[in-house]
């Protein structure tokens, strides 16, 4: 995405002016009430130059959610169902339902201020957020301050039984942006990825493969870290013919349960792992410097990445 266009400039009309302000207050102000949803530890982040952008150019030509919230509900229930246009959420509580937000042929979204919490459905699948299941995306998606917890009740690497992940990007997405995110409570992973995501500051411990990169996908991420479950590893790795790539920068690695000042800052052999038989090539790279814009008119705004308490030994 080219940056320059998406530069902060005068608001066209004062209509419109007045029009953002509310959106603004109102967006800063209403996900307080997200705390109520099982996510006691999510704070609310304000806007972003750069979201703010993406926020006037949906209310020009797309479509504006602001607090909506979603309770439980049967029969494999979606909480947000986009298609086929730009749009931007902010404030958005899912609970007790098979999807929280499903992306199919959208343009640019921007999904900030984000909860969902405990899977409910039908079957063996779901995840907190879909991208592509029917139609892949056309524009980027950015992710900003989200936390996903499916509440299950540990990994299952069983298959036939559990088949769910905090995010889900099917192929032939355009690319999937995440800044600060929890991602936890999965059977099967955190991430399961078949496109192009870019991670920054967030934290991933979920499912018995906290992050799946399918051949032909990849995943690039920094000031993030990863937790392997107790007997399970961290990566997989697959999808026959192919490379499967994962670069990384300032990250930290190891299993829950353990202690901070313990983590690695490189992917440990153990994390690692593909089928037997699947002739995926795994490319793994340690990147020297950090890969993304920090500038102040960038998604990648420096931010903590957030470290949810119980899964590391001195956090309760």
């Amino acid at each position: 995405m080219n940056r320059r266009g998406f530069a902060i400039g005068l608001l066209g009309s004062a209509g419109l002016l007045l029009g953002m302000m509310a959106f603004a207050r109102s967006a800063q102000a209403a996900p307080q009430r997200l705390l109520r949803t099982g996510a006691d530890e999510f704070r609310p982040e304000p806007l972003t130059p750069f979201e703010r952008e993406l926020v006037r150019r949906a209310e020009e030509s797309g479509a504006l959610h602001m607090d909506e919230s979603y309770g439980p509900a049967d029969n494999n229930a979606r909480g947000l169902r986009l298609k086929n246009n730009r749009a931007a959420v902010v404030g958005l509580a899912v609970r007790g339902r098979k999807y929280g937000i499903s992306l199919d042929g959208t343009h640019d979204v921007l999904i900030k201020n984000f909860i969902f919490v405990g899977r409910r459905s039908n079957d063996r699948f779901g995840s907190g957020l879909i991208l592509g299941q029917q139609q892949g995306t056309r524009g980027e998606t950015w992710l900003s301050n989200a936390w996903i917890d499916l509440k299950e009740p540990g990994p299952e690497p069983d298959y036939r039984k559990a088949n769910n992940e905090a995010i889900s990007v099917e192929r032939n997405n355009a690319p999937l942006n995440i800044r600060r995110a929890v991602l936890i409570g999965a059977a099967e992973s955190g991430i399961d990825n078949k496109g192009d995501v870019r991670m920054d500051a967030s934290f991933v411990a979920s499912g018995h493969r906290p992050i799946r990169v399918w051949t032909g996908g990849s995943l690039v991420m920094a000031n993030s870290t990863v937790l392997a479950m107790p007997r399970f590893g961290g990566f997989w790795f697959g999808g026959g013919e192919g490379a499967a790539r994962l670069a990384y920068y300032n990250c930290r690695f190891g299993r829950v349960g353990g202690r901070a000042g313990d983590l690695s800052d490189e992917i440990p052999d153990w994390m690692v792992a593909k089928d037997e038989d699947d002739p995926v090539k795994i490319a793994i790279q340690r990147l020297g410097r950090d890969p993304f814009d920090r500038d102040s008119g960038s998604f990648w705004a420096s931010t903590n990445a957030p470290v949810p308490s119980g899964f590391l030994a001195g956090r309760t």
